[in-house]
């Protein structure tokens, strides 16, 4: 009988968390019928609404329920002295709040969910100006001059880089190259066999197949043999 009354005693000190989202724009008066509610499962205690910016189909909702929609989402983590369901809480809150069931989300604070969307809330927040707009990138502008490229980029590009002025200089550079080694300078590139090291292959043959790499006078090794009768010849 002790034990049985110490498990009633230790179920009533037990208190179950969940997460509740909504995929709408909730105020005081939603976190009023949030607390009228729930009475009936002995609140304890629930969180103030914390809210994303609104956006066009929040991925959580799009992903569990299939929910199309543009909204801000508001969370609050609630804790409750018995047991529910989540789905049946989801219920729940939805006609009480008045919204469609397909805009709560429910889940308990150990579910895996929790862990992820905290995770991807992180990853928004780090990228948020990381992500290149296509729209605004210079190249997908039907027209553009050197002269505004210029003038967009700044002084953060050294222009002597690239144009007119720079070909010139190139070729300046190019004419006092033939001048100072000859005409024949930049005609004379190396054939293939000696880009592939063919003019080199008698070398790695005397380094690789001869005694000390080639180096003496020593072209074979000389090794006893040794017939089976132990007698040396």
């Amino acid at each position: 009988m002790k034990l049985f009354k110490d498990y009633i005693t230790e179920s009533f000190k037990k208190e179950y968390g969940y997460r509740v989202k909504f995929a709408a724009d909730c105020g005081a008066e939603h976190m009023a019928k949030v607390e009228s509610c729930l009475a009936k499962y002995n609140l304890v205690s629930a969180t103030p609404f914390k809210r994303t910016p609104i956006e066009e189909n929040p991925i959580e909702f799009v992903r569990y329920k299939g929910t199309q929609c543009t909204s801000e989402v508001c969370s609050s983590d609630i804790i409750l002295k018995y047991p529910v369901n989540e789905r049946i809480l989801e219920v729940w809150l939805a006609v009480n709040l008045g919204l469609d069931h397909s805009r709560v989300l429910c889940y308990g604070v150990n579910d895996p969910r929790r862990v992820e969307s905290e995770m991807a809330a992180d990853r928004k927040v780090r990228d948020d100006g990381r992500i290149a707009v296509a729209d605004e990138a210079l190249l997908a502008q039907e027209e553009i001059t050197h002269e505004s490229y210029e003038a967009a980029q700044g002084d953060d590009v050294d222009f002597d880089l690239f144009g007119e002025g720079y070909n010139a200089k190139f070729l300046a550079e190019l004419a006092r190259l033939k001048a100072e080694k000859g005409a024949d300078y930049f005609t004379n590139y190396p054939t293939k066999s000696q880009m592939m090291g063919d003019d080199l292959r008698a070398m790695h043959d005397d380094m690789m197949n001869q005694p000390n790499m080639g180096r003496t006078g020593e072209q074979t090794k000389e090794v006893d043999s040794i017939s089976q009768a132990s007698n040396k010849v």
